[in-house]
């Protein structure tokens, strides 16, 4: 923690940063409208499930939607560099052992996604309507196309399902808590802090562990149109199981977007 605490002091101040930082809370906000919705959807108040797009089109209808969306833009635009930059310098002193280059890796790879949301709204920004990118049916049926394309899908949506069994554990074990920096935070505020990120972690876990339940079904029964994404998972739980499962998810989603507006203001963050 020292490390982190000494890095958060020392590179706070930075531009890079302070964008990094910007996304974080913009991803919470995200979460937060997603889980929301399908909070209200599950109670029958009206809601829908939706993703990450579904979401930015609710805050874009939304008074001051324009102004809204162009922060959200830049704060997924800077969060894809802050992620990049400080993969790429080791920022985060994970070090060049195999390991620790998959997971440099594996952070860049998540600031891309979320740098191609970035750029989805800034286009959404700019032309005033949907413009729809591959989904995750169309992918699928692209891969299908490759030799062996049916068993890299299978092995995708398995690699997804292991994705989300690794977030339970650190849900469980609390190690999403080892980069924050309480110093000058109160207990109050670690503690539900703690609580929340548990919360969200274990039911966005959930929901990914269905995504890649439905790729790799796709995969094996050769079908692209049985994928799906954020939106298809929630439905999946809605439909198939108990509607206990689908409020705790769809209210966990909302805790997780509060734990990332959290991080936010507490994770460590250095860029070099």
């Amino acid at each position: 923690m020292e490390i982190g605490i000494t890095s958060a002091r020392i590179n706070g101040g930075s531009w890079l940063v302070r964008l990094g930082r910007l996304g974080y809370a913009v991803k919470g906000v995200v979460y937060m409208v997603v889980g929301f919705l399908a909070t209200k959807a599950a109670m029958g108040l009206g809601g829908q499930t939706t993703d990450s797009r579904g979401a930015l089109q609710k805050i874009g209808s939304e008074p001051f939607g324009q102004v809204l969306l162009a922060i959200v833009a830049v704060g997924l635009l800077g969060y894809t560099a802050w992620r990049l930059i400080s993969a790429i310098t080791d920022a985060e002193r994970r070090g060049d052992e195999p390991t620790s280059i998959a997971l440099r890796v594996g952070e860049a790879f998540r600031g891309l996604i979320y740098g191609s949301l970035g750029v989805w709204t800034l286009r959404y920004l700019l032309t005033d309507r949907a413009t729809e990118g591959e989904q995750t049916s169309s992918l699928i049926a692209t891969a299908f196309r490759f030799p062996m394309g049916r068993w890299i899908v299978v092995g995708a949506g398995l690699g997804i399902i292991g994705y989300a069994i690794y977030q339970v554990y650190r849900g469980v074990s609390g190690k999403f808590m080892k980069r924050l920096d309480f110093s000058t935070a109160s207990s109050s505020t670690r503690l539900w802090t703690e609580r929340l990120g548990r919360f969200g972690i274990i039911a966005r876990a959930i929901v990914f562990g269905v995504i890649g339940l439905l790729v790799t079904r796709a995969g094996w029964n050769y079908s692209p149109t049985q994928a799906g994404g954020v939106e298809q998972s929630l439905d999946f739980i809605a439909r198939e199981q108990s509607g206990y499962l689908f409020i705790a998810v769809a209210v966990g989603l909302v805790a997780y977007g509060l734990f990332e507006i959290a991080t936010a203001r507490f994770r460590a963050m250095r860029a070099a």
